[in-house]
């Protein structure tokens, strides 16, 4: 079993376990989970809504071995493949949109963030943060899509039986990093990703909307898509919108 931090409020669980990592030498694979974060994180400075006590608050650390930082989004399509395989035998249809939300038709059910730290051309470790709304009926922000699994599957769930599944998930993932099964992760990324069908669907971008279908994700995480005239289109995140 690893270890398993449970604290009752924090400000993020990314950075009590990073403020844990600089103080004290801490095991690969610690889990840290909150019942309340008072600023939790998403993508890109995004906030995270969540009622106390209701719903998965966790962070785990990671140490790769000798993962170069070109092939980082290794890591994040492995960890979100990783959560949908913990969450599937509760919730069917659990799919990853791009980069790494957690999705279950138009609805977002959770979202993973993660950082790493380098050491040279190396990442040292990793921490991925991700908020998973368990029990959480109503929600009260603007975000335009929430869901939880109470929502879908009418039935309450223990959020730390759920963490330490996805725990369990994780190892196996980090494994097939360590282990550079990089055709498998990307396998099983794309197998699971949301709008990956293709079909066409709406995004936007600084030029305005149009209409697209997935062709690939790129080793560094960059998202190509072939809209209906057959051009190639290539975004980092933040530079183009789902449109749901």
């Amino acid at each position: 079993m690893f270890n398993h931090i449970h604290i009752e409020q924090i400000d993020s669980t990314n950075n009590e376990l990073r403020r844990l990592i600089s103080h004290e030498p801490i095991d690969n694979f610690t889990m840290l989970t909150a019942e309340y974060q008072t600023s939790g994180r998403g993508q890109v400075g995004n906030t995270w809504e969540s009622e106390k006590g209701k719903n998965l608050l966790m962070s785990i650390l990671m140490r790769p071995k000798q993962l170069d930082v070109r092939q980082q989004y290794m890591l994040s399509m492995s960890l979100s493949v990783a959560v949908v395989r913990a969450l599937r035998p509760i919730v069917n249809n659990v799919e990853i949109k791009w980069p790494n939300d957690i999705y279950v038709g138009n609805k977002k059910l959770g979202g993973i963030l993660i950082e790493n730290m380098l050491k040279g051309i190396f990442i040292d470790y990793s921490i991925m943060g991700l908020g998973l709304n368990v029990n959480q009926t109503k929600f009260i922000s603007d975000a335009p899509n929430p869901v939880s699994i109470k929502n879908i599957t009418e039935t309450d769930y223990s959020p730390q039986i759920i963490a330490e599944n996805i725990q369990s998930e994780i190892v196996l993932a980090v494994n097939k990093v360590d282990n550079q099964q990089f055709e498998q992760i990307r396998n099983e990324y794309m197998s699971v990703l949301y709008r990956n069908d293709m079909q066409y669907y709406s995004y936007k971008d600084d030029s305005g909307q149009f209409k697209a279908r997935i062709a690939d994700v790129e080793p560094d995480g960059h998202i190509i898509l072939i809209d209906q005239d057959n051009a190639h289109r290539r975004y980092t995140f933040k530079e183009v919108e789902f449109i749901i």
